[in-house]
């Protein structure tokens, strides 16, 4: 079971914002890459099978953080609220955060389009938003546990 004021631990408009992030971005990506190609002229300095292998090899490891990571959250009903400093969250606070925004660098890496690798600077920004807001409401529910946790496990690596 959640606390009672859990929707108070999202920041105000994550979700709408998130979703808007996405969607700029894969218009961005897919606009700049397959059809005006305004800045991805930098993509022949690197081969194409390396930015494949690169680009696979991020999709993979950023899916499997924000897939262990919901799954370790969301898939488990607790009878109360606990803090899960466990898994994949040992190795990151948010390691959904961190899968989704490591599959965005995957796609940019991949075309090289610059237009993309700004989307996922803002994007981070935003993420690096949310972690904070959501950890000034962790150490607030969660208290000294939360604040030992953050001490041995880092924000993003």
């Amino acid at each position: 079971m959640l606390p009672e004021n859990y929707e108070e631990s999202e920041a105000p408009l994550a979700d709408t914002i998130q979703a808007i992030l996405a969607i700029t971005f894969f218009t961005v990506w897919a606009v700049d890459s397959f059809w005006l190609n305004w800045t991805t002229s930098y993509s022949d300095y690197i081969p194409n099978i390396t930015r494949t292998a690169i680009f696979f090899s991020l999709i993979l490891v950023g899916g499997y953080l924000a897939w262990m990571a919901h799954k370790q959250i969301f898939g488990i009903v607790r009878q109360e609220a606990e803090l899960v400093d466990y898994g994949v969250f040992r190795l990151s606070r948010h390691p959904m955060y961190l899968g989704i925004m490591i599959i965005y660098l995957g796609l940019a890496i991949y075309t090289f389009s610059l237009a993309s690798f700004l989307a996922v600077i803002v994007i981070f920004l935003f993420y690096n938003y949310l972690a904070s807001y959501e950890e000034k409401k962790l150490v607030e529910y969660f208290g000294d546990e939360y604040t030992n946790y953050m001490k041995k496990t880092r924000r993003w690596f």
